[in-house]
């Protein structure tokens, strides 16, 4: 049986895959088994991977909402836009719980002209340019051009930041994206040098390992946190679930302005999801 998958091409259907993402947002073997069951069940020729995909949200919520938010992390990213400030601000914060320095839309001067880039971090002494690059979109790829206007902003920042930075270079620029990347834009990036993180890529290292593994959950992963929340809360800089937690509700409520109750709720689900 095959299904119809974002990008409109077709595959077969995969039990296992089911299966396995289900065991990675922290599901018991029993539990993935239950679930894999269900949708094989329910589902029919030509379906898309969308309702795949609502199949399998609505099993792990039956069994523990927590493990539902962990499977929706990839569209709970891509619900952060319409724009791509918001996934900026997700990734510096991301950034600076693995040890970077992270500060969000710098404006740096080239050797030609001046860039307003996304991320400018900074770890043991070297200074790198981060370009974040912003899909919501499910099968959307980041392709070789991102990589490409990258790597020019870069050559024409790094002279002017070393003759004026001695002894605290520019080390690098990175390429940041919530989807995964064409072939050509790893194999670009690996020639001149540039790190790129994206949707499981590198294998060790991926954006969603670099996520999960401090549980660094976006807001939008919370199922009854609304758009309007959210935009409240990433306008005061609280992007991350774990940073609900660092406030009761009540302090919350005069740092946001958001009611009481509103907030009660979501922290609430914060707390279920953190101690999964």
């Amino acid at each position: 049986m095959y299904i119809t998958k974002a990008r409109g091409n077709k595959e077969p259907f995969s039990e296992e895959k089911i299966h396995s993402s289900s065991l990675r947002a922290g599901a018991s073997s029993e539990v993935a088994m239950d679930i894999t069951r269900r949708v094989q069940k329910k589902i029919k020729p030509g379906v898309s991977s969308d309702k795949i995909y609502e199949q399998v949200v609505k099993g792990l919520q039956q069994h523990e909402p927590a493990l539902a938010a962990r499977y929706s992390l990839k569209r709970a990213i891509m619900k952060m836009g319409p724009t791509g400030y918001p996934f900026e601000q997700y990734i510096a914060a991301v950034l600076r719980e693995h040890g970077y320095g992270a500060e969000v839309g710098q404006i740096m001067s080239g050797e030609c002209v001046q860039h307003e880039v996304d991320i400018l971090a900074r770890r043991e002494k070297k200074n790198y340019l981060i370009e974040c690059k912003y899909h919501n979109q499910p099968g959307t790829r980041s392709d070789i051009k991102v990589p490409l206007y990258v790597y020019a902003r870069f050559l024409d920042v790094k002279k002017k930041w070393d003759e004026s930075h001695v002894g605290d270079p520019l080390a690098g620029a990175w390429v940041v994206t919530n989807t995964k990347v064409t072939q050509d834009a790893v194999m670009y990036c690996k020639c001149v040098g540039m790190r790129v993180i994206a949707w499981r890529y590198p294998g060790s290292g991926g954006l969603e390992q670099l996520i999960e593994s401090k549980k660094l959950y976006p807001l939008t992963v919370l199922p009854s946190l609304s758009s309007a929340i959210w935009i409240q809360l990433a306008r005061c800089g609280i992007v991350l679930v774990r940073d609900l937690l660092r406030f009761d509700s009540v302090s919350l409520s005069r740092k946001t302005g958001l009611a009481v109750r509103s907030l009660g709720n979501i922290r609430a689900e914060a707390q279920q999801l953190l101690a999964v």
